[in-house]
């Protein structure tokens, strides 16, 4: 594969021209925002691919614990190596490196480097203690009512700046639990972009549209930008609107029922706002979906009328 592949995507040349046009070194070449790690590198950093460094599994591949040293500090990062290449797709591989190398934001999850020496797929990404939103939601103890909440936030957050914080909206395309990752602190981090796609800036009651040649398949989600062939951003916010319905769930034999427990931690405005805002991003006419930006806003209100609520029951106590 190569890293001349891509520089080639972002526009840049590794070969110099007399030219006086193209004198100028492009600023945005991979190997000025990510570090390319050899194999042999990522074969010491983790042992030689121990089985003692796992951190993730997957039908894709595997990740691994590593500590690298980063402008001076040593900081834990997660080696994903995948080991069945042809399946997941060198164009997924290569997206997810292109976006995220350029996209900086505390809600997403930074990019390291990657590897491509002999034919392999590595993607080297700031380590997330706590694991996948997935992870969390079904194990004990269980998320309460507030950490989800604040979860929510914090992936809408990192949405409202793909859509609207860059030059170009992008469309992440695959808003799921398994990909939504959680550093020290709780704080969500979005992650895989392999299938994420720029659109045109669009405005709330203008909903632009861009046409791909095909949509391509998700790593661990049920589903990827519907099964319709145009894209919008609005179709992340359909996402988000399951991701909060997935938060207030139970699962019971793959069966989504409403955690009972959690409802009994909401105040009942708190518990009716919360399903207005799942209505509205939910809503079967994207124009009628609200903007990532607006869905944050009323989030955020909503945490504070909890919070007052949860204040006001302790003063009476």
């Amino acid at each position: 594969m190569g890293i001349g592949i891509l520089i080639k995507c972002f526009g840049g040349s590794s070969s110099s021209s007399s030219s006086s046009s193209s004198t100028k070194q492009p600023s945005t070449t991979v190997e000025y925002l990510c570090r390319r790690f050899s194999l042999a590198e990522l074969r010491k950093l983790t042992g030689d691919f121990d089985r003692s460094r796992i951190i993730g599994e997957g039908p894709y591949g595997v990740a691994y614990r590593a500590s690298i040293s980063v402008n001076g500090q040593i900081e834990d990062v997660a080696v994903k190596r995948l080991r069945q290449p042809e399946a997941y797709g060198i164009s997924l591989y290569k997206n997810d490196i292109l976006f995220t190398c350029q996209l900086h934001h505390p809600n997403l999850l930074s990019l390291v480097g990657f590897c491509d020496d002999n034919n392999e797929m590595i993607v080297v990404h700031e380590y997330a203690p706590n694991g996948s939103l997935f992870d969390k939601l079904y194990e004990s103890p269980r998320l309460s009512w507030k950490r989800r909440l604040e979860i929510s936030i914090g992936v809408a957050r990192g949405l409202h700046y793909l859509h609207s914080g860059t030059k170009r909206t992008i469309i992440h395309g695959d808003i799921a639990p398994i990909t939504i990752m959680l550093d020290e602190n709780w704080v969500p981090k979005l992650s895989f972009f392999g299938v994420s796609k720029k659109a045109p800036k669009s405005k709330a009651k203008d909903v632009k549209r861009k046409e791909l040649e095909s949509v391509e398949g998700s790593v661990g989600s049920r589903k990827c930008l519907r099964v319709t062939n145009e894209v919008m951003h609005k179709s992340d916010v359909d996402s988000f609107g399951e991701l909060l319905v997935d938060l207030i769930c139970q699962n019971t034999s793959f069966n989504n029922t409403i955690d009972e427990r959690l409802v009994a931690e909401m105040t009942e405005e708190c518990w009716k706002l919360y399903m207005e805002i799942a209505e509205s991003c939910l809503s079967k006419d994207p124009n009628e979906r609200p903007d990532m930006g607006d869905v944050e806003v009323q989030l955020e209100r909503l945490l504070q009328l909890q919070e007052e609520a949860d204040t006001n029951h302790v003063l009476l106590i």
